[in-house]
């Protein structure tokens, strides 16, 4: 039996939904693997539906040097006393730490090591200075890692050209398990628009919301799910139309998804995220940035509409001129593609290849 440790120093959004679904072995083949985790303790209830035995935790306050060390610590006293045969790193934090606590123990463990950065951090949104510091690091450590898993083509292309190693890169994209086909709940003549995400900077949630304070219309209702994670937080202000709403479980998620009539996605920088993948599987159609990886998610005029990044005036021009008819018909071919090009099983099956496969 190979036993697989999947670490996390954050897993708020996206990632969760990452390491659940992941969490299910290629059909027939459960009885072959044995997975532990290692995630933030306030954070567990992000892995439900996971055996509570095989979660580990540490004490992460918020992203400072302390919650950071303790993070480390756990780590190496979990890779010890665990004795995994694959270390499975997801986002840049747990890349780097992760993997200079491998090689620390490499002594007495030698685990094949998987990274998963779900977006590099030198395709943030910053300074040519700091995007040199990012890639350096990251050149560093992929000579200590057998595997790195690029969630887009964007991210798998643009990481070569600052310097990591196609050989040791490999494109999966993220997938999600098929949803029957069910008629939208929502009949009002308003539109109701989603977003669902982290309240940062990254996520773009301070473009949506100057783009929905001016549209000029009161037929658009505005639903926003989640909260702050790290300590660039984008304030909620008080508007008209405009619902907030804290972090909720799949199953309420998937009743907004129901009962919205579109997707808001107006990230700057993006892996490949899941939340529009989750609505277009509703049967959503998605308004989204054109950042990074989005793009080979989100067709203009086909599943939804694109709008430049960071251009908050653009968004509005697109939600003056939505109407309900429309985006019903941009729902149902959205639904198709990712039946068709997105499989939670695909996604499955070729993480699963990768754990297996021979170091490199």
């Amino acid at each position: 039996m190979k036993k697989i440790l999947h670490v996390a120093e954050t897993i708020k959004g996206g990632v969760a939904t990452v390491i659940r679904t992941i969490s299910a072995a290629p059909e027939g083949e459960a009885s072959n693997y044995e997975l532990v985790y290692l995630i933030p303790l306030d954070q567990k209830k992000e892995l439900h539906g996971i055996d509570e035995q095989q979660i580990r935790t540490f004490d992460r306050t918020k992203r400072d040097v302390l919650s950071l060390l303790r993070f480390a610590w756990k780590l190496a006293r979990v890779i010890l006393k665990e004795k995994p045969h694959v270390v499975h790193l997801h986002s840049t934090f747990s890349g780097v730490i992760g993997r200079c606590v491998c090689v620390l123990l490499r002594p007495w463990r030698s685990p094949r090591i998987i990274y998963c950065p779900h977006a590099f951090s030198f395709l943030m949104e910053s300074s040519p200075a700091k995007q040199k510091v990012y890639s350096l690091i990251e050149r560093l450590l992929q000579k200590v890692t057998d595997v790195i898993i690029c969630v887009s083509q964007y991210e798998l292309d643009t990481a070569a050209t600052f310097g990591i190693d196609r050989h040791r890169m490999t494109l999966i994209y993220n997938g999600i398990h098929y949803k029957d086909d069910e008629p939208k709940t929502n009949d009002q003549a308003s539109i109701h628009l989603l977003f669902v995400g982290r309240l940062d900077y990254q996520k773009g949630f301070d473009v949506l919301l100057k783009a929905f304070a001016g549209v000029r219309r009161t037929d658009l209702k505005l639903t926003v799910v989640g909260s702050a994670v790290n300590e660039n937080a984008v304030d909620c202000p008080a508007m008209d139309g405009v619902e907030y709403i804290p972090w909720v479980t799949p199953a309420e998620v998937n009743a907004l998804y129901q009962a919205a009539d579109a997707l808001i996605v107006p990230s700057r920088w993006e892996g490949f995220a899941m939340v529009p993948l989750e609505g277009m599987a509703m049967g959503l159609p998605v308004i989204a940035s054109d950042c990074t990886s989005l793009p080979e998610l989100v067709s203009h005029g086909v599943t939804g509409y694109i709008f430049p990044t960071g251009d908050h005036q653009a968004l509005t021009d697109v939600l003056a001129n939505i109407e309900k008819s429309g985006l019903q018909e941009l729902g149902i071919q959205g639904r198709k593609m990712v039946r068709e090009r997105f499989s939670a099983t695909l996604m499955i099956r070729q993480t699963y290849d990768v754990y297996s496969a021979p170091s490199y």
